[in-house]
């Protein structure tokens, strides 16, 4: 043990060396700096190679980079710092079942629907029994009823794609269902994934009325796609800064007010020449972005979903149109979103998407009643999918597809609000719950026949853009902004895009807060001015993602400075 000590002694010691030469003495003349910190800290590596190496061994630990230097004051003029990173294997991720929908009822009856290979089969597994299996469609959608309904108790529900190459992926979601025996018991849902927060999809009926939204928990999440964060953000001014995670357990990225679950542009901002557009799409979806019809470039949506796509485009004052394409795995456009940008005068200029319009009734409930009406957003979307671009869908696809709007519109029309809550308020959950009604019953009245049900989309989805307002019936082609491309494919026109009202800054791949903030106030460490500002958005300071969008205030944080040695405290503790 003491040889293995001595020699790893040896090895620091030699590239400490080799570090001061090649290295640190010729900044010397270049800084005018001392070295004397950079010699202690070789011989401080020694030490601690030293008697880490007399410690008894252990399963090897990575520790992750640190985005900030565990000293303000070290000698060299920047750290190393992680960029944004390029999300790891991003067609594996793409090609990964996930979990979008899962209604499950006190009987056992379960609708399950989400995104996997296209062209793939999709099984269903509880256990090691198959309960369910569909082919996915071209654009990588599926829904599906089980067969029979799960039995009374604890179920492990995990997908997994076969691709027609015969290549196999399970999903890293796993869908835990808990079927109370008997009608009094309790229904309990969640999709889980390792290293992030459990979305809770069914709850008991009581929280569901009541407090199923309350700020920690996504009851209805599942609809779209979501996640709570896996670790609470310091209180809003607090003044602190979190802790980054352990490895492995980043939590996800707050996401911008939703506008369309498919394709949404979240920002625009110039550099001279340079052109960065911004945005959301479904994960590892490749997409194309033009200005005023002329191709900009194209990028792929990263692990969660954002992108960003640069190029040229010199724009002159005034009006303009941005448009953002998502492509199929043949290049074909599936979706389309256009934003009016007027782009003002000065060489570097930022414009950001309007936050959608909050509901009067969240202040009282907290989001269950909006969650209530993305969920029929989300499920009638995908039934309507089933039948763009002329497709005819199988039976078993339309049933399940359909047999998910029918049981979220009948979730939205038998909500109600918790005692004590507004006359207005109250009114507005009534009419949008006779909205609701409405629509199931002309649902429920079609025939089991998959020609019948595409006759009857037209009326489906007046009814239910009256059941979830505009906004969110972008998401079916809904809204009055929606239209038809001369290719086939949707295009949603967004509200257009207004310049913020503060420095904005597009989070490009390779950038840290450290950089950022070097560039706006002169010094990286006063990155946690910017965090603190935008704290809602990062869950780990050291890990920003490419497309987030980023508030830079115009002064820094006199405290700054303080608050990134906290952290660092906080974090060797």
């Amino acid at each position: 043990m003491k040889n293995r000590a001595g020699w790893l002694a040896l090895i620091v010691l030699a590239i400490a060396s080799l570090l001061m030469i090649f290295v640190v003495m010729p900044r010397i003349n270049h800084d005018g700096k001392p070295v004397a910190a950079a010699i202690n800290a070789a011989g401080d590596a020694v030490k601690d190679a030293v008697t880490e190496g007399n410690k008894p061994q252990e399963t090897a630990k990575v520790e992750p980079q640190a985005t900030v230097p565990s000293s303000a004051n070290q000698a060299a003029p920047a750290p190393t710092s992680p960029a944004a990173p390029a999300p790891a294997s991003e067609n594996a991720a793409a090609d990964t079942p996930t979990f979008d929908v899962l209604r499950v009822e006190p009987d056992g009856s379960a609708v399950i629907a989400g995104h996997a290979a296209p062209n793939s089969v999709l099984e269903i597994t509880n256990g090691t029994s198959v309960i369910a299996k569909v082919e996915v469609g071209p654009s990588g959608d599926f829904a599906a009823v089980l067969d029979k309904p799960l039995p009374p108790g604890d179920h492990q529900i995990v997908l997994k794609a076969t691709s027609k190459d015969g290549k196999v992926v399970t999903s890293e979601e796993i869908a835990t269902v808990s079927v109370p025996a008997d009608k009094n018991g309790k229904l309990l849902a969640m999709v889980t994934k390792p290293g992030k927060a459990s979305r809770l999809i069914a709850v008991p009926e009581e929280a569901n009325k009541v407090a199923s939204a309350q700020a920690g928990s996504l009851p209805a999440a599942a609809a779209a796609g979501a996640a709570a964060p896996a670790t609470t953000p310091a209180p809003q001014g607090s003044g602190k800064v979190a802790s980054a995670p352990a490895a492995g357990t980043t939590a996800p990225i707050a996401a911008a007010p939703a506008m369309s679950s498919e394709l949404q542009i979240t920002a625009v901002e110039i550099e001279g020449s340079k052109i960065f557009i911004a945005g959301i799409s479904r994960s590892g979806r490749q997409v194309r972005g033009s200005a005023d019809g002329s191709v900009v470039g194209q990028a792929q949506a990263g692990g969660d979903g954002h992108f960003v796509i640069d190029g040229n485009a010199n724009l002159t004052v005034g009006d303009h149109r941005i448009a953002v394409e998502a492509l199929g795995s043949n290049g074909q456009v599936l979706v389309r979103v256009e934003v009016p940008f007027n782009r003002p005068a000065g060489d570097q200029v930022a414009a950001i998407a309007s936050p959608s319009p909050v509901s009067p009734v969240t202040a009282v409930d907290g989001g269950a009643f909006d969650n209530l009406r993305g969920q029929v957003a989300k499920a009638f979307s995908l039934l309507k999918g089933l039948y763009d671009a002329g497709k005819v869908p199988s039976l078993e696809s339309m049933a399940a597809a359909r047999s998910a709007t029918g049981i979220a519109l009948q979730s939205l029309a038998e909500y109600r609000l918790p005692a004590g809550a507004s006359i207005n308020a109250t009114e507005a959950v009534g009419v949008t719950a006779g909205h609701a009604n409405a629509a199931r019953q002309v649902l429920d009245a079609l025939p089991r026949d998959v020609a019948a049900v595409g006759e009857a989309l037209d009326n489906l989805t007046k009814l239910i853009t009256e059941t979830v307002g505009p906004a969110l019936a972008q998401q079916f082609g809904g809204a009055p902004q929606t239209m038809a491309s001369t290719g086939g494919a949707r295009t949603i026109e967004q509200a257009p895009l207004t310049q913020s009202d503060r420095n904005s800054v597009i989070i490009r791949r390779g950038d840290t807060l450290w950089q950022i903030a070097r560039r706006a106030y002169g010094q990286g460490v006063r990155y946690t001015t910017i965090y603190l500002a935008n704290e809602e958005q990062i869950a780990n300071p050291d890990v920003i993602q490419p497309g987030q969008i980023f508030g830079v205030p115009e002064e820094f944080r006199p405290d700054s400075e303080e608050l990134h040695r906290e952290r660092l405290q906080h974090r060797k503790g």
